[in-house]
């Protein structure tokens, strides 16, 4: 197989997801002769103004983080939309250390639906998006190993002509997917799709960089004190703030990551990778 290019991919709100594809795809282009690795950052609006093309001769490391057990719901649609046109595919889920659920099935549906050919795939563990000590300060130096000699074996099978995988064996439910059922203290259901991120005016600069930062265009530039859209609880907004001025103050919301870190920081998860 006469690979040219190799694509980082990602969607990756707080750069965890970044910093594990990239580690992948350059180290897999570092062990392809002649191949030139190149970043296709799908993170924000702007971003995702077009689709990037792909085709043979094109290796892909698809990263998405895990969000309730699934690909980012909101950005399915425009997921799907990308187009691997016989190119070779290797789908990545990153999740901040509970459980990765039906994510990775998911994304490595979504890419053979449309025209991957899906030769790998990976799930590794990222800071989560809720917390600084679930999957504290992950990806860190070890995740990040495994990573690189991930893409080593990857460019190892592909320059030996090793065969592709009729349909690439992941964990997880087929189709219908599930979403990961939050339970409270008192058992009951936790849903915070309304709940959005408030502002300490005495902090805020108005620098507009959540703003810029956020995935969904959620955020008013004008007032970065608005959100009048949809918030995808991601924490870009609130890891990135330089003067910490972003945070959640809903009870739902703070029991949720409270559960979360008391039952999921320990122990501790390694990547896992599939072939």
């Amino acid at each position: 197989m006469d690979i040219k290019k190799v694509a980082a991919l990602f969607f990756s709100p707080t750069y965890t997801t970044k910093k594990v594809v990239c580690a992948i795809a350059e180290s897999a282009a570092r062990n392809i002769a002649g191949a030139e690795c190149q970043l296709a950052n799908i993170t924000t609006p702007a971003m995702r103004r077009e689709t990037p093309p792909f085709g043979k001769g094109d290796l892909v490391v698809f990263g998405v983080p895990v969000y309730i057990g699934r690909v980012p719901n909101l950005l399915r649609d425009f997921l799907a939309s990308i187009k691997g046109n016989g190119a070779i595919g290797v789908p990545v889920a990153v999740y901040g250390n509970r459980a990765y659920d039906d994510a990775l099935i998911e994304l490595r549906d979504i890419m053979q639906e449309n025209g991957f050919r899906c030769i790998a795939a990976g799930a590794f563990i990222g800071e989560h998006s809720f917390s600084y000590t679930l999957g504290g300060g992950r990806p860190d130096t070890s995740d990040l190993e495994t990573a690189m000699k991930f893409g080593e074996e990857i460019a190892r099978k592909i320059t030996s002509g090793e065969a592709i995988p009729a349909e690439l064996q992941v964990p997880g439910n087929p189709y219908p997917y599930k979403f990961y059922n939050a339970k409270s203290s008192s058992n009951s259901s936790i849903d915070i799709r309304k709940v959005k991120p408030e502002t300490d005016p005495h902090k805020c600069t108005s620098c507009g960089l959540c703003a810029m930062l956020c995935p969904m265009g959620a955020i008013d530039p004008s007032n970065c004190a608005e959100v009048p859209g949809i918030c995808i609880k991601c924490g870009a907004c609130i890891k990135m703030c330089r003067p910490k001025a972003k945070y959640f103050s809903d009870p739902t919301y703070l029991e949720h990551k409270e559960i979360l870190e008391r039952n999921f920081t320990e122990p501790r998860k390694e990547p896992e990778i599939f072939w």
